[in-house]
């Protein structure tokens, strides 16, 4: 702790003493879709912090999505039950991990992953897949149809830094594949693949929406999916809006999509009636499982904890859904649980680019996790239980504090006596789990 002098303001010494340019983790630790602050965006996501889990996600749901014919994945978290019998549910990364499985499928519309997997370079460029990413929430989409459109609006606005959109991709391979960038050319060719199609439809694609995904202007396509109406795009035309960019990937080569479907609780909120959640689940099987093009070429990976299941567990078996209940055999091949970090290193690993994309000059090596020391990262680890939010959030609050002290660096002593006087408990009260058995003796009883 620094003595003998006026202490500076707290942003000040973070700025002059620590080199960053503001607290480098997230008072929240929510990760917020498209957002430009990368604490809260979920950019600073890395695989390794959850390696095995990463891996598995891809194992099932890639390669499921791919060469499985799977309709529905599903992310969990289940956590620890604790004394009084509650599971710790939130804040284990599933968004986060969601969005960087998308992003990553996107860059070569998952080459690198089924490589990974052990397939060679031309059977992983057999079966090309891209994804798009959505969210149930209480303020712009609370329908299927809604959520649908979300995801279209992913495809065509939302970028990674200077990296293309997945719609401006999509024109590039169809480019490629028709051999002309002529947009009548362009537009005959997903004209075909929406004439080819037998079954149950929404209706004919979207005449203009076809016109700006073939012209291939990303600012104009993104102007234009900004002007649909706030209220059109919770009602079930929406959906269209998604098969007419299902059609526009099938055309150019993409043959399977993923969609990734977050905050499925918001969905099974209270304040969701229950006959409003009982539509939308049987949407769900009409959209997904028989309603072309979604039926053929749509994947969809949902995140889930307990509260969710609690609220549309009976709807989803009464819909005749791919079962979602963890725990069971023959659920395996659908579903990953992500568990809390349980090493050090893995703490390091989830902190590190969150101290590196905040400070203003580079720190050597043996000082990249300064101003924490050692000690301090371990003491993190423990007092959050190995939930990712929980030790963000933790490291926000102590850094906050020991800047206020001006403390030069952070050990475990100053971090406990931080940590001690703090009340950074979840406000939300979490679904109840069964303090004893395992996750089958759970969702089997």
């Amino acid at each position: 702790m620094s003595v003998g002098r006026a202490k500076k303001p707290p942003v000040i010494w973070m700025k002059t003493e620590w080199k960053f340019r503001h607290n480098p983790f997230p008072a929240t630790g929510i990760a917020r879709l498209g957002g430009s602050d990368n604490r809260e965006n979920g950019l600073l996501f890395r695989p390794e912090v959850q390696k095995e889990k990463v891996h598995e996600a891809i194992e099932k749901f890639v390669l499921g999505a791919t060469y499985s014919g799977m309709k529905f994945g599903y992310l969990w978290s289940i956590g620890k039950a604790g004394a009084y019998g509650f599971g710790d549910v939130r804040g284990f990364g599933k968004s986060s991990m969601l969005q960087y499985l998308v992003e990553e499928i996107n860059v070569d519309f998952g080459k690198r992953f089924m490589i990974e997997c052990g397939l060679d370079a031309a059977d992983a460029a057999e079966n090309p897949l891209c994804a798009v990413l959505s969210s149930f929430d209480m303020a712009n989409a609370r329908s299927l149809a809604a959520v649908f459109f979300e995801a279209t609006r992913y495809a065509c606005k939302f970028r990674r830094g200077a990296d293309p959109t997945l719609a401006m991709r999509l024109h590039s391979s169809l480019v490629e594949k028709v051999g002309s960038t002529k947009k009548l050319k362009l537009k005959a060719a997903v004209m075909a693949m929406a004439d080819g199609t037998v079954g149950r439809t929404l209706g004919p694609p979207i005449d203009e929406f076809i016109d700006l995904l073939c012209e291939g202007d990303s600012t104009k396509l993104g102007r234009f999916i900004e002007s649909v109406k706030t209220g059109t795009r919770g009602r079930v035309g929406a959906a269209n809006y998604l098969a007419t960019l299902l059609y526009f990937a099938k055309a150019a080569g993409i043959s399977h999509v993923m969609l990734g479907c977050d905050q499925l609780e918001d969905f099974a909120a209270t304040s969701t009636t229950r006959q409003k959640r009982a539509v939308e689940v049987e949407r769900f099987r009409d959209y997904v499982m028989e309603l072309q093009p979604m039926a053929d070429m749509l994947t969809v990976v949902v995140t889930l904890h307990p509260r969710a299941e609690e609220a549309i567990g009976e709807m989803w078996r009464l819909a005749d859904l791919p079962s979602l209940a963890p725990g069971r055999p023959e659920n395996e091949s659908r579903i990953v649980v992500l568990e809390t970090i349980e090493s050090v290193d893995r703490a390091r690993a989830l902190l590190l680019p969150y101290l590196l994309d905040a400070r203003t000059q580079p720190a050597p090596p043996e000082d990249q996790f300064l101003p924490f020391t050692p000690d301090a990262v371990e003491l993190l680890l423990r007092r959050s239980d190995g939930k990712p939010r929980d030790l963000l959030r933790k490291a926000q609050a102590l850094i906050e504090e020991a800047a206020k002290r001006n403390w030069e660096q952070i050990d475990s002593q100053g971090a406990e006596s931080i940590l001690d006087t703090l009340s950074l408990e979840d406000e939300e009260v979490d679904a109840a789990v069964p303090s004893k058995g395992s996750i089958e003796e759970i969702w089997t009883s």
